[in-house]
C-alpha cells in the first residue's frame, strides 16, 4: 500500500493535463486584443491622414486664388483694380479643380506716402494697402480655409481725407 501511495505522487502528470490549454487560451485572448487595438490604431490614423488631405486641398486651393487675385491675367484685373479706394470690397471668383466657393475680396486698408528721393515735400511716392481675404472649400466641402495676405501698390497720390 505504500507503493501504490508512493507512485500516485510521484506522477503530477495526471493533475497537470489541462493547464497547457487555459495557458494556450490566455495567450490567444492577449494575441487577439492586441490585434484588435492595433486595427483601431490603424483605423483612426487613416482618418486623420485623409482629413489631412481635405485640409490641405481647401488651403492650397484658397492659395490658389489669392494669387489669381494677384496676378496680372485680363480676367482678374479687369475685376479687380488697386488704384480703387472705395470702402466696398472688390470681389473675384476663381475655380480650381477640387475645390469649391472661392472668392476673393479685394479691400482698400489705407493709404501711405513713401519716402522719396526729392528734396521737395510731397514729391515722393505714395502706397495704397490692401488686404485680400481669400475663402473656399474643397469639393465636398468638408473641409474649409480663410486667409489674408496684404499687398502694397504705388499710387499717383494719397486721397484727400
Amino acid at each position: 500500500m505504500n507503493r501504490i501511495l508512493r507512485q500516485h505522487k510521484s506522477h503530477p502528470k495526471n493533475q497537470q493535463q489541462g493547464f497547457v490549454l487555459v495557458l494556450a487560451l490566455v495567450l490567444l485572448a492577449v494575441m487577439t486584443l492586441i490585434g484588435v487595438s492595433s486595427m483601431d490604431s490603424a483605423n483612426m490614423e487613416m482618418k486623420a491622414t485623409a482629413n489631412a488631405h481635405q485640409h490641405h486641398v481647401a488651403f492650397n486651393a484658397v492659395q490658389s486664388v489669392l494669387e489669381y487675385a494677384l496676378s496680372s491675367d485680363p480676367v482678374a484685373t479687369a475685376k479687380i483694380s488697386y488704384q480703387y479706394t472705395g470702402k466696398t470690397p472688390q470681389l473675384l471668383d476663381h475655380t480650381v479643380a477640387n475645390a469649391s466657393s472661392l472668392q476673393a475680396a479685394v479691400l482698400h486698408v489705407g493709404c501711405t506716402v513713401g519716402v522719396g528721393s526729392s528734396l521737395e515735400e510731397g514729391k515722393s511716392f505714395s502706397y495704397n494697402f490692401y488686404n485680400i481675404n481669400g475663402t473656399g472649400a474643397n469639393k465636398t466641402k468638408t473641409a474649409s480655409s480663410f486667409q489674408t495676405q496684404g499687398v502694397r501698390y504705388p499710387a499717383a497720390a494719397c486721397p484727400k481725407k
